[in-house]
């Protein structure tokens, strides 16, 4: 059973993410246009995750005190103020310091970290459990649409309309996104009124205790740290590398490799939606497996020098991510209580940031040393490590199955 206010989150977020994406590339191209330096673009998504980092620090505390949906809209309404703030502001000067623009960058960056755990956190209540995977696909196959679809017309926008132009785009997509997120109900969440007899550190350390005494919790949260390092190999700047030193193509190819990649993101969504119920029994063993056809696709990769191969390879590794990564997000939703899933959430994006930031230097310091080649052979190792470190898990995820099937039985 999937609930009304679902599509009202669904909706939400999918405007927001369009908003989202116009709104970067906006901003790049703003901060470039002025300064021409490629440093001060590189610090806008270093801003964005130093922001990301603190703001996912702070979200236990407001998670302990106010409705995760109450939070939501928020955050949305946040980000909408401040953009709009921003607008009036060059309205009335004309012009933009540097500083104000990462300052921007920083405040929607840190409200915009809330949005995510709390959808995440807010499904469960509004789907079934057997109706989980189906609506993890829902989401993340639309997230790589609008991913897809956005990143190659956002530029073409900015460029035709200009950077204000744009700009007012964002602000309607995120009053849209506020609006829709206030319609998103929640009558099993409620505001914790005795939050201040617990200090403040507890409340900070509670999503992380949990994380790390609970045996399925952690393991999820060791597989998808590991695969965020890998994943970081296939950002646009290495893929681009490849493209140009490996298959001795120019950015077209590049834009083909993308492309590639997301079309079978999109197919690996739609096949978990439409084969939803096959999944429902079988998740851990198939995230593995969706592990395993990953890092054997990677390895290929990284020793191919055939332009059209690498094209198939990067279409081929969209399913099996896709596939393991609703997997993994299920698993956290039926896993951690439903309490305690918004903090856990928020502790997964926090360590994800911080994996993220470390493995990009890391890799980017491999492919400058040993050969951009070398990265995706380093991003199958990790994946497979990461694969090991599942099976020796399994029994865990064994014993939940088995206690599922137990209460099945036991309703019937």
């Amino acid at each position: 059973m999937i609930k009304k206010s679902f599509y009202f989150l669904w909706g939400s977020q999918a405007i927001s993410n369009i908003a989202d994406i116009i709104y970067l590339m906006s901003v790049i191209s703003f901060v470039f246009g002025n300064t021409h330096s490629l440093l001060s673009t590189v610090i806008v998504p270093l801003v964005r995750f130093l922001s990301q980092i603190i703001s996912g620090l702070i979200f236990p505390l407001m998670v302990s005190r106010f409705r995760l949906v109450k939070i939501l809209v928020f955050a949305q309404l946040a980000q909408f103020s401040i953009f709009l703030c921003f607008m009036v502001f060059y309205l009335l000067s004309k012009s933009i310091p540097l500083a104000l623009m990462f300052l921007l960058i920083f405040c929607i960056s840190f409200f915009d970290a809330w949005v995510k755990p709390c959808r995440n956190s807010i499904i469960p209540r509004l789907a079934s459990k057997e109706a989980l995977v189906k609506v993890n696909g829902l989401i993340s196959t639309t997230d790589q649409i609008i991913k897809c679809s956005s990143w190659a017309f956002s530029g073409i926008l900015v460029i035709v309309l200009g950077t204000f132009n744009s700009m007012i785009i964002v602000l309607a997509s995120l009053f849209i996104a506020t609006i829709l997120a206030s319609l998103v109900k929640d009558n099993s969440d409620q505001e914790n009124k005795s939050y201040n007899k617990k200090s403040k550190w507890v409340q900070a350390a509670e999503g992380w205790k949990t994380s790390f005494r609970d045996k399925r919790i952690r393991t999820i949260f060791i597989v998808d740290a590991i695969d965020t390092i890998g994943g970081t190999a296939w950002l646009g700047a290495f893929v681009l590398a490849f493209c140009v030193q490996v298959l001795n193509k120019d950015e077209s190819w590049w834009g083909l490799a993308n492309g590639s990649f997301f079309a079978g993101s999109i197919i690996g969504g739609l096949l978990v939606v439409s084969v939803a119920n096959y999944f429902n029994n079988k998740k851990f063993p198939l995230m593995l497996w969706g592990l395993v056809m990953y890092a054997a696709i990677a390895g290929v990769f990284a020793f191919n020098g055939n332009p059209f191969v690498a094209i198939a390879l990067m279409f081929l590794m969209g399913p099996p991510l896709q596939v393991t990564a609703v997997i993994r997000r299920t698993l956290l939703q039926e896993n951690a209580e439903k309490d305690k899933l918004p903090k856990v959430m928020a502790c997964l994006e926090v360590t994800n940031n911080v994996f993220f930031s470390v493995s990009l230097l890391s890799l980017g310091w491999i492919a400058d040393t040993f050969g951009i080649q070398t990265i995706y052979a380093v991003a199958s190792l990790v994946t497979l490590g990461s694969v090991a470190i599942g099976v020796f898990a399994r029994s865990n995820f064994a014993e939940q199955k088995t206690k599922m099937l137990q209460s099945e039985a036991v309703r019937h």
